[in-house]
């Protein structure tokens, strides 16, 4: 009987020692929550979401526009490759609202430069009931600046070395900057805001600016380029009013 007690006393001995060597590992495994992580389907970033003003597609995509004779482009230059995207209209317009949106590329002076510029015509008379831009306008485009310039065009997308960015008021004839590279080109893009119009602008004009090696790009620079894109805010699409 003194052996078979032994051995039990061993056994319950085993058996505390077993529940003791468990007891944290079961609070362990009880204490932990349960945690779920979910990613977002196709999830994009902030300075791609839809931009409220305007309705339609505003991405420039050079490689599924068409290119057009520069002589019926609304933006053009000496020299230029002119494409058109889609029309767009503004979200807030009473009656007739075309904004059109054509891309310029060329090389003025030193400069290779991408330029598009939503536009539309202010004093469009045609012989609809809704023949007025009443109320048409064009916003800033851009809400997320300075994130927003690295997808203007196909030059942006390529960019490294963001910097600098100079945020413009928001007034008509301010512009915003951020300078890039692209390769060994040294860049800047930029947005300029045309004359005022019913809170919004006539036009908006997005535009990224190269030269070889890393002399900067003066404001100099910079109004001669857009002085040299020509932008026609008349729409000769069915207009009955005079060219002004």
């Amino acid at each position: 009987m003194a052996k078979i007690a032994g051995v039990t006393e061993i056994a319950v001995a085993i058996a505390i020692l077993a529940s003791i060597g468990s007891a944290p590992a079961q609070q362990a495994q009880t204490s932990l929550p349960e945690v779920t992580v979910t990613a977002p389907p196709n999830a994009k970033p902030e300075w791609l979401t839809p931009r409220s003003g305007m309705w339609g597609k505003l991405r420039v995509e050079e490689d599924r526009w068409p290119e057009i004779p520069c002589n019926t482009s609304r933006m053009n230059t000496a020299g230029a490759k002119c494409q058109e995207g889609s029309k767009v209209t503004g979200a807030q317009a009473v009656g007739h609202c075309t904004i059109v949106h054509p891309l310029t590329s060329a090389v003025i002076g030193r400069f290779a430069v991408e330029a598009d510029v939503l536009v539309f015509d202010p004093h469009l008379v045609t012989a609809s009931q809704a023949g007025r831009n009443g109320k048409c306008t064009i916003w800033t485009g851009y809400e997320h600046l300075p994130d927003d310039f690295r997808d203007m065009n196909q030059v942006a997308r390529r960019g490294v070395g963001w910097r600098n960015f100079v945020p413009g008021n928001g007034r008509s004839g301010a512009q915003s900057t951020i300078e890039f590279n692209d390769g060994s080109n040294s860049c800047l893009a930029l947005e300029r805001l045309g004359p005022p119009w019913q809170g919004g602008f006539v036009w908006v004009m997005h535009a990224t600016v190269c030269q070889a090696g890393t002399m900067p790009i003066s404001q100099a620079d910079i109004n001669a380029v857009i002085g040299a894109l020509k932008i026609d805010t008349y729409d000769p699409d069915g207009n009955l009013a005079a060219r002004r």
